[in-house]
């Protein structure tokens, strides 16, 4: 620490780049998903364990076989939503949690289904985006750009039935949920959920994606506060005064 002009400055002389054996705590320099990258991928990994389905597991296991070490790191968006490192498991994660309290309180689901549509739904959004390893996302790629991970997800689910042999209805069912899980052709789906299964999907992404990001606005407004206008919200958030005895 030196001085110049009568005020603190920070002189650095040498840095390099940190390795593993250094553990350095990432959520002190990046934002972070509450939990690790090992603790989301055993919780997928038990729920694919758990289905019924050996066609489902065997998708839903290429797929991730086919998504690679990206998971580990990647986001699931630029800015908005779960925007932090290992933010895709993270929001996987999180409707799954969801999907398990919906499949209860309505038992006539595909419950198998449902979870599979949940791992599978942004798996793309890992060849949609340009992040690098601490899950800052400085672009998105051409094939993002002309395409998107809805389209990309339906012809790599193709390709991850195909690697494993699976055909049929299940396989068409899957894709329809990943295409159709914008809901709508503004949030750039070119067909509404057809099945409930689908239908939940969709409901589920949107619910833990607006969580999320008010999860943020409420930890940075002060309570009784306003936030500013939330352009993805189209609205300012209020942050209430959950005390009883609050003015």
């Amino acid at each position: 620490m030196h001085e110049y002009n009568g005020r603190k400055q920070l002189r650095i002389e040498k840095m390099r780049l940190a390795v593993d054996s250094d553990g350095v705590d990432l959520s002190l320099l990046v934002p972070c998903a509450p939990e690790t990258p090992d603790a989301y991928r055993a919780r997928i990994e038990y729920t694919i364990e758990c289905f019924q389905s050996e066609d489902l597991k065997k998708i839903v296991r290429e797929m991730l076989r086919l998504a690679g070490d990206k998971l580990e790191w990647f986001p699931a968006a630029q800015r908005l939503h779960h925007a932090e490192r290992t933010g895709l498991l993270h929001h996987t994660c999180s409707m799954l949690n969801t999907a398990e309290h919906i499949i209860q309180a309505y038992p006539f689901l595909h419950g198998d289904l449902l979870r599979a549509g949940v791992i599978l739904h942004d798996l793309s959004k890992i060849t949609e985006m340009k992040s690098d390893e601490l899950g800052n996302v400085t672009d998105y790629t051409r094939e993002g750009l002309l395409l998107g991970h809805l389209v990309m997800g339906v012809a790599k689910l193709h390709e991850a039935a195909q690697n494993v042999g699976v055909t049929g209805e299940i396989v068409v069912l899957l894709e329809h949920m990943i295409i159709s899980h914008h809901g709508i052709p503004e949030y750039g789906s070119p067909k509404p959920p057809m099945f409930p299964e689908a239908e939940v999907l969709n409901w589920i992404d949107t619910l833990d994606a607006r969580m999320n990001e008010m999860e943020g606005i409420m930890a940075r407004v002060p309570a009784g506060a306003f936030s500013e206008k939330i352009w993805s919200l189209d609205r300012r958030m209020y942050h209430p005064h959950y005390e009883d005895d609050a003015e």
